[in-house]
């Protein structure tokens, strides 16, 4: 009777799964994508650039077939032929980057920028050349912040600038790490994009402290540092649809070192879509040796913890965790 019901139950899983891909597949939306160059190594015939867009998530495929006949580049002192790469598309609107607020340089989220600038430079995956290459990444559509609502073209700069490899040494038995600068791969592609309405919330943290009870102890966690306390950070995933979703890391936190409590102070700039936004919080033991240990995590509206006063969160292996938010309401209408 047992296993009759877990097949059921099994089924009825199935079949709900099966319904959100539907559902997914109904609202899913494809977005018209044109590769603008037309070189030996940038074409229709070399870049196919995928786009769709659902719940403000933007989905991007890229497939790059290498031409026939082209050398890799090749390490001059070892000899090894770099075959991986990772492409990267800068974004622009009427002719100008696309920028981030500069309150969110050096978030950890979807974005890569050089220099510490707030031009906003999307990273695909490191991945082999031969024979095609391919990545897939996702992006929320708060990216577009600092554009209007409604329909906007978007160019894109996609482009290759090194090359990877490593080098084995059988003698040693040491790998090498190796990298060659190369931006031959290169070319422009278009599509339009419409943007939703985005809204601003600022939250502040204003420190958290461990449970020290006899049902966890943070006295050990570390072993390998004076009496072996943890060392602490929080981070902020945004947007988030459920407990368990850790898809996309927007902010992390400094940290606080062999410590049973985190005492400083954080401001989070927080785009998101309106303003019962879900998102979570997740709490960290950096550790050098292994994976980060999880002290505990909190899912929730923003507009759950707007407050003048600090408001105080209680879960997993915190004592408590003191925060509040501001919501600045919608910063892009027309």
């Amino acid at each position: 009777m047992m296993i009759k019901s877990a097949f059921i139950l099994a089924i009825c899983f199935s079949f709900v799964g099966c319904i959100n891909d539907w559902d997914k597949k109904l609202d899913e939306k494809t977005i018209d994508t044109e590769v603008l160059g037309k070189t030996n190594l940038f074409s229709t015939k070399t870049v196919r650039l995928k786009i769709t867009e659902y719940k403000n998530l933007l989905t991007i495929s890229l497939d790059y077939k290498l031409p026939k006949n082209i050398n890799l580049p090749v390490d001059s002192f070892y000899g090894d032929t770099l075959i991986e790469t990772r492409f990267f598309l800068k974004l622009y609107s009427k002719g100008k980057p696309l920028t981030i607020n500069n309150n969110v340089i050096g978030y950890k989220g979807f974005f890569y920028s050089p220099l510490d600038t707030n031009i906003v430079i999307i990273p695909f995956e490191k991945q082999n050349i031969i024979p095609v290459y391919h990545s897939e990444i996702s992006i929320p559509m708060y990216l577009f912040h600092n554009l209007k609502t409604g329909k906007q073209t978007i160019e894109g700069e996609l482009f290759v600038d090194k090359y990877y490899g490593t080098h084995y040494d059988k003698k040693t038995k040491e790998t090498t790490n190796l990298e060659i600068e190369n931006d031959e791969i290169k070319g422009k592609v278009k599509f339009k994009v419409d943007v939703p309405e985005i809204y601003l919330s600022k939250i502040y943290g204003n420190g958290i402290e461990l449970r020290n009870d006899a049902q966890f102890s943070p006295l050990g966690m570390d072993f390998s540092f004076r009496e072996g306390y943890p060392d602490i950070y929080w981070e902020i995933y945004s947007p988030a649809t459920s407990e368990s979703d850790f898809s996309f890391p927007y902010w992390r936190s400094a940290e606080a070192r062999n410590a049973i409590s985190y005492d400083l102070k954080d401001t989070v700039y927080l785009y998101h879509f309106s303003n019962d936004a879900q998102f979570k919080i997740g709490v960290y033991d950096r550790d050098d040796l292994s994976r980060d240990d999880f002290l505990g995590d909190w899912y929730g509206s923003v507009k759950a913890i707007v407050s003048d006063k600090y408001k105080i969160l209680q879960f997993d292996k915190l004592k408590w965790f003191q925060i509040k938010a501001e919501q600045l309401g919608c910063i892009n209408k027309k």
